[in-house]
């Protein structure tokens, strides 16, 4: 690389995290700690609210699956814009007025301390089990440009995340997203453009949109046949708008890492505010990420690319495996080559054409680039006994090889950053409810000074416990869905507990926490009893519900048990 992508890779992060650290310094004590003293304005706490979700892995593992799959994760954030209005007109002025440090407050004032505690323990696991997902992806950059070990690089990004996030609190969270979101929207778009320029000169935008289109990479809105698929693929509308919903609900209004972003607006406007930010934003954002994506997999179309992106890993593999194995991923080369080379030729004379043009020849060189990729990825199974893909290393392979000087070295600063400020809102807020829900409940009397100390060692605590974690994300399969799936088995059950206190005036008492168990259960029933075996549809296999329901599922399950509970109380 040039001096100067590695002066940007040095001196970005480094200025995002001194800046933010500076300017938590006027925020102290409790509320300065733990919601920057509550005076934060709207459009800082908006970036954060966006922020806080943006990790890396919307650069790397998004972007991936647009080369996979197309536009198609499109449809999980279609309902995020009436999620926020939903959370605008209910959540968000009655926590901002209640004045609480967490969401689970609430729940101790509705119920009783019992569904508080067990809201806080399931937030705690849900995010806990998530976090380390923000290391694993940028450790796979940090891999192949520096060559650093994943384990070295994991243990480096988490410790800088912890450090500043022990000191600065939430303030210096929320000022280091800000900048975290500017540097990777110029990533995004820089990103694009070099996409779009590193294709022949005989093919301009709208002859890639087409080539993408004709190759089923622009196809955002799938409307499942029956009703099989409506609840089996992940990614119909159906789906997307129900489930969808009830996931931004459960994400935005009941998990602390979000709540904790909108209580520390100035007032009630600026909390609204700061979710409308993501609500216009944050669509356009992921469009733009998948786009690039499906412009990637063009632009493979006529640069060499491998058969298997995760090249060094299969090949030491196949090294170590000898001569056989040797043979055929050799094999497996030079057939993609050719078969690259045929697909160049099909996608030339796709442009080439008059309208309407046939995709026909196109899609079958892509049918061919398909399956000999799918023996890669078997041959790399059969190996080392992963079931792992390669859609993580797609956007690596991409601009470590094809960014120009200066692009590149702001491209891995974002992903850096990035990384480095999703994880420190997840520490920020795993250490709020461990200390205020757990400790100082436990602790009467104990003073703020003392809670503050704790919330700090609690932060510590939890950025090892990322780090650790980290090292077993891969193997959950592409981050995006990873992160989503163990996400969509808690948000369901901890938005319906507060759905049922609002909703539900004779729930009262041990009814709350009883209700977030049977709705909490009925969604692991589903994960684990329901979708234990496969059904096949369009010759894939898929679960009999998709993840997106979960979210359904555990909030209509705890609605369901509450409001049996309370029949107990009629009358009274």
């Amino acid at each position: 690389m040039h001096w100067l992508d590695w002066l940007l890779i040095a001196v970005l992060p480094a200025w995002v995290v001194f800046d933010g650290v500076r300017r938590s310094r006027a925020h102290t004590g409790l509320e300065g700690f733990f919601l920057a003293g509550r005076g934060v304005r709207w459009w800082a706490v908006g970036m954060s609210v966006m922020a806080t979700q943006a990790s890396a892995i919307t650069m790397i593992s998004i972007a991936g699956h647009g080369y996979e799959h197309g536009l198609r994760w499109l449809h999980v954030y279609l309902a995020l814009p009436f999620a926020m209005v939903i959370l605008c007109t209910t959540v968000v002025p009655w926590f901002t007025r209640a004045r609480v440090f967490t969401a689970y407050e609430y729940l101790e004032r509705r119920f009783d301390g019992t569904t508080r505690t067990c809201a806080s323990v399931l937030f705690l696991v849900s995010r806990g089990l998530a976090v380390g997902t923000s290391l694993y992806a940028p450790s796979i950059v940090l891999n192949l440009v520096l060559g650093i070990p994943q384990a070295l690089a994991i243990a480096l990004m988490g410790g800088v995340s912890t450090a500043y996030t022990i000191f600065g609190g939430n303030a210096a969270v929320i000022f280091t997203d800000v900048k975290q979101m500017v540097v990777m929207f110029l990533a995004i778009g820089c990103s694009l453009y070099a996409a779009l320029q590193g294709l022949p000169a005989e093919v301009g935008f709208g002859d890639a949109l087409a080539l993408a289109g004709a190759s089923g990479r622009l196809q955002a809105i799938h409307v499942a046949p029956d009703a099989a698929h409506v609840f089996a693929d992940r990614y119909n509308l159906v789906a997307a708008l129900i489930g969808g919903l009830f996931l931004f609900l459960g994400y935005f209004g009941a998990d602390q890492s979000q709540v904790q972003r909108f209580l520390a607006g100035k007032s009630v406007e600026h909390s609204k505010a700061s979710l409308l930010v993501s609500a216009y934003l944050k669509v356009p954002m992921q469009f733009g990420v998948l786009l690039l994506g499906a412009l990637i997999y063009v632009f493979y179309m006529f640069a060499p690319a491998p058969p298997f992106f995760r090249t060094a890993d299969l090949e030491r593999a196949v090294v170590a495996a000898g001569a056989p194995e040797q043979a055929e991923w050799q094999r497996l080369r030079q057939e993609f080559t050719a078969v690259g080379e045929r697909r160049a030729a099909a996608a030339l004379g796709f442009v080439q054409q008059h309208e309407p043009r046939d995709p026909a020849a196109l899609r079958q060189q892509n049918e061919r680039v398909r399956e000999v990729r799918a023996e890669a990825r078997a041959l790399y199974g059969r190996l080392t006994g992963s079931t792992e893909g390669d859609g993580d290393f797609v956007f690596p392979h991409f601009f470590l090889r094809q960014l120009p000087v200066g692009i590149l070295g702001l491209v891995i600063a974002a992903i850096f950053v990035a990384a480095m400020s999703s994880l420190d809102a997840q520490l920020n807020s795993l250490a709020t409810s461990s200390v205020i829900d757990l400790y100082a409940r436990a602790r009467p009397g104990v003073t703020e000074g003392a809670i503050v100390r704790a919330s700090r060692w609690a932060t510590l605590f939890w950025g090892l416990f990322a780090t650790v974690s980290a090292y077993w994300v891969a193997s959950l399969g592409q981050m995006i869905e990873a992160v989503n799936v163990i996400g969509s088995m808690f948000y369901g059950s901890l938005f319906g507990v507060f759905v049922l206190g609002w909703l539900c005036p004779r729930a009262r008492g041990r009814d709350g926490w009883l209700a977030l168990a049977g709705g909490f259960a009925a969604t692991m029933f589903t994960h684990f009893v329901v979708n234990a075996e496969p059904i096949e549809l369009d010759g894939r296999k898929m679960p009999p519900v998709g993840f997106l329901w979960y979210n359904v599922i555990g909030c209509a399950g705890v609605l369901v048990v509450g409001n049996l509970l309370a029949w107990r109380h009629r009358g009274r």
